[in-house]
């Protein structure tokens, strides 16, 4: 059974987004500079990068979520 939250953010968030609204987007679940430390541990969701431009796309961000959340 899926998560309330992580289908709550399936509905709501684009298809691609950048890091910077991570914190806008989850109502500050997720913080944007924990998710920068945590990206450049390895320990991050699965990024897409453009230049200096960080972006997730919304099912590989989720599944990430949804498997920190598990633990």
């Amino acid at each position: 059974m899926e998560n309330a939250l992580v289908a709550q953010l399936r509905a709501t968030l684009p298809l691609v987004f950048k890091r910077s609204q991570v914190g806008e987007l989850t109502g500050g679940i997720v913080n944007t500079k924990t998710l920068a430390n945590l990206d450049s541990q390895g320990k991050g969701p699965e990024r897409v990068r453009g230049g200096k431009l960080v972006a997730y796309e919304r099912e590989a961000f989720l599944a990430w979520l949804e498997n920190r959340m598990s633990h």
